[in-house]
């Protein structure tokens, strides 16, 4: 047999190889984004089954069975063929002419590039008032369900990761910092000059070494500080070691909360606000830790300060 002979046959192998690899790859795709990526990845997965191996299977048809099987091999690379281009002209559509989102208010942050908060009280306190006086795009990394976090801190995130080994649409395993950091970065690309909250780093050190996690956290850190971001992370010596306290302080700020609060606010809101209710600005924080509605009343009573500042200044 010559080697003409073998080339039907190499071609059918490498159409079922690229296949079977093109379906892998795209699952994880699938697994890892939401839409309209996922659906993009979806019918990667389809077309490939369709070109690559069912295509292949019927060059070996149209060979050892049947020539008048080539009828079959041409409906099916057609097929493929247009669902492939009608998916991604619609995704170039959609990329061209991407949802208005509703404008935010034009604030600077006050808040670093990267940043430790000591205790989750102080965290929603400043997530809260960086929702009231800067109005960035938020996601978080919480333990929790993400309908649970919203009703106990009072804050409703852009977005919301939530670290679990159980099936849900906003569910990340603990183990899979890979699949977190492509969800994180791609947030802070998409959403320039936004907040990442991380908490359940003790529950991330449960499946990973802390160099794994220390790399996860640092990658971040240095997407925040391309486009401009912030990233809060939530650790004290409960949770770390002094020894790896100390390495995350090389990269990471502490935070002055009380400073934060005075930059945000303005120095005549902020001095307005009697020390007790600056410790309880944000309702939230307490109604988190001890499940009452009795922070959420004192947040309340934050915001009439910031309006009436407001019309002192315009009379």
């Amino acid at each position: 047999m010559g080697l003409g002979n073998f080339a039907p046959y190499f071609s059918g192998v490498m159409l079922i190889i690229i296949g079977v690899y093109g379906i892998v790859k795209s699952y994880w795709e699938w697994k890892s984004h939401d839409e309209p990526i996922k659906r993009l990845a979806f019918t990667l997965m389809v077309s490939f089954a369709l070109f690559g191996i069912i295509g292949g299977i019927t060059v070996f048809l149209t060979i050892l069975v049947d020539p008048e099987f080539w009828a079959l091999q041409a409906i099916v690379v057609t097929t493929g063929y247009l669902i492939l281009a009608h998916e991604s002209l619609s995704m170039l559509e959609k990329l061209r002419r991407p949802e208005k989102k509703h404008e935010r208010k034009k604030v600077k942050c006050a808040l670093p590039v990267a940043g430790i908060v000591k205790s989750r009280e102080e965290a929603v306190t400043l997530l809260k008032a960086v929702d009231n006086y800067a109005d960035l795009p938020l996601l978080v990394i919480g333990r929790e369900h993400p309908d649970e976090w919203t009703n106990k801190t009072g804050i409703e995130p852009d977005d919301y990761i939530w670290l679990t080994r159980v099936e849900h649409k906003k569910a990340v395993s603990p183990s899979s910092l890979h699949v977190l950091s492509g969800k994180v970065i791609g947030f802070i690309r998409d959403n320039p000059g936004g907040v990442v909250y991380i908490e359940g780093i003790e529950y991330m050190l449960f499946y990973s070494d802390f160099k794994a996690v220390a790399k996860f956290l640092f990658a971040i850190r240095d997407a925040a500080m391309i486009e401009s971001a912030h990233v809060l992370v939530l650790a004290n010596e409960d949770t770390l070691t002094p020894e790896q306290m100390a390495i995350l302080k090389k990269e990471f700020e502490e935070i002055d909360v009380e400073k934060i609060l005075e930059k945000l606010m303005g120095p005549a809101l902020f001095g307005a606000i009697p020390s007790r209710k600056r410790r309880d600005f944000n309702a939230s924080a307490e109604s988190s830790e001890e499940g009452s509605g009795a922070g959420e009343e004192k947040a309340e009573e934050a915001r009439p300060l910031r309006r009436e500042e407001k019309t002192e200044e315009g009379g």
